[in-house]
């Protein structure tokens, strides 16, 4: 069995837990946000994991765990609360497993809009050139095999895009099938901290905007599969107002 690890997420649908988990380098960026819009960022991010649940539901033959469920050897794909998988991502990885397989991984999808200029140039090279070597695993485009020693790689994509790129050739087969989607949303830590910089109320609300035209627009044919989950993320952007 395959086995869907959601790494750690806060407590949305709790006001007081919420506050107490809340990092304080994300306070400022969440209390502007809060400022700045009608609806909370800790309602909204739970409209989004909700979104992102009902997706899960949908992927055949793999099981969302916590990591103590999950058994020595079993094969695991990491995902955030926020991001999707194509319904049929745990029997293509499964196939892809044989003799001396050590994991796995696929081409990368990401719905988002760049936060300066050097975001869009990234993202020109990565369509251009391909990933980066310190980008060969982002958020949920890989799955390895459960253990001590692979915990940090399914929790650090960075860690595991440096450990894919010293495995021996073969080892970790790569799939040019599209079985993920990260969804950078506008409350993303990317949006609202690029570069690790606090953006201002003026900035969220051009936003705003922007990421209502992102998902106005259709998805391309290999991500038809997340066209409902996108249209539900649009559908929550159109309830997102400033807060007059």
């Amino acid at each position: 069995m395959v086995h869907i690890w959601v790494r750690a997420t806060l407590p949305f649908d709790d006001e007081r837990a919420f506050q107490a988990r809340l990092r304080p380098d994300r306070r400022e960026s969440v209390e502007r946000w809060d400022a700045t819009f009608d609806m909370p960022w800790r309602i909204f991010r739970l409209r989004l994991r909700e979104i992102a649940r009902a997706n899960l539901a949908e992927v055949e033959g793999a099981v969302c765990a916590t990591w103590d469920e999950i058994p020595e050897g079993a094969l695991v794909l990491p995902v955030d609360d926020d991001d999707w998988f194509r319904p049929d991502v745990a029997t293509v990885v499964e196939r892809a497993v044989g003799p001396g397989v050590t994991g796995v991984r696929w081409r990368s999808s990401f719905l988002e809009v760049p936060t300066d200029w050097r975001h869009q140039l990234g993202i020109w090279r990565r369509y251009v050139q391909g990933p980066r070597p310190d980008f060969l695993c982002t958020t949920n485009n890989y799955a390895l095999f459960a253990s001590e020693a692979s915990k940090e790689l399914l929790v650090s994509h960075l860690k595991a895009s440096r450990w894919v790129g010293g495995q021996p050739r073969g080892s970790v087969p790569f799939l040019r099938e599209r079985l993920s989607l990260m969804n950078r949303t506008i409350a993303s830590d990317t949006s609202l901290r690029p570069s690790r910089r606090e953006i201002g109320a003026r900035a969220l609300r051009r936003k705003l905007r922007r990421y209502r035209r992102l998902y106005d627009q259709p998805l391309p044919p290999s991500l038809a599969w997340a066209q409902p989950y996108a249209d539900r993320v649009g559908e929550l952007m159109g309830e997102l107002e400033l807060r007059r």
